[in-house]
């Protein structure tokens, strides 16, 4: 049951998470930004596809008084390997993110993570081919400030899993599922950037 993934993945410190990324954001924000629910529109357009994305559980926590929300995502796809998490990665690099402010790696889920970001500042040569990312990892994350979100984001992929895991300040479930199917059909800058598309048929 898929159900019985995000409880597992959720055991996983995403607490621990989200106090960590509060803390080295600290500086950015001087207090959580929650993005107001957007309205349903009427004539809203939708992408001519079935969805990308099963199932999303959203959590949220606080740290001091800053609001994070936490969503894991649950893909309509195959587990995914390390070679396509850094091509996301690098996808993101180019097309969405200002700035990488974080980039880390860890063996395991839940394990501690390995901070890359000053050894890619002073590569300069795009994590595609940054030489850090050849080995395989467990887990890869990077955060910075999203330009079709317009605020900060935390992605966490976890090796031969079909989940994807995002940390932001915004509480809105509508603009994350937009972003993540963006990132997934790679259509920013495109027509097709931040739609929805058609719900996944729910198995019997």
């Amino acid at each position: 049951m898929s159900n019985l993934i995000f409880t597992l993945l959720a055991i996983i410190g995403p607490l621990t998470g989200i106090l960590v990324y509060a803390i080295l954001e600290y500086r950015r924000k001087a207090k959580a930004y929650e993005a107001p629910k957007e309205e349903e529109e009427k004539g809203e357009t939708m992408l001519d596809d079935t969805s990308y994305i099963q199932e999303m559980q959203h959590l949220s926590g606080y740290v001091g008084y800053l609001l994070w929300h936490q969503y894991d995502i649950l893909l309509a796809a195959q587990p995914y390997c390390w070679e396509t998490m850094v091509d996301y990665a690098a996808y993101l690099e180019t097309a969405d993110f200002d700035k990488i402010d974080r980039l880390a790696v860890a063996d395991l889920a839940g394990e501690p993570s390995v901070e890359l970001i000053h050894v890619y500042n002073q590569s300069k040569c795009g994590l595609k081919n940054f030489e850090q990312l050849k080995e395989e990892k467990g887990t890869l994350s990077m955060a910075g400030h999203s330009r079709a979100l317009n605020e900060s984001v935390k992605i966490v992929w976890f090796n031969q899993t079909r989940v994807l895991r995002v940390f932001t300040p915004i509480n809105n479930e509508k603009l994350v599922t937009k972003y993540v199917e963006t990132i997934i059909r790679r259509t920013f800058g495109t027509p097709n950037a931040m739609k929805l598309a058609k719900p996944v048929p729910k198995q019997e």
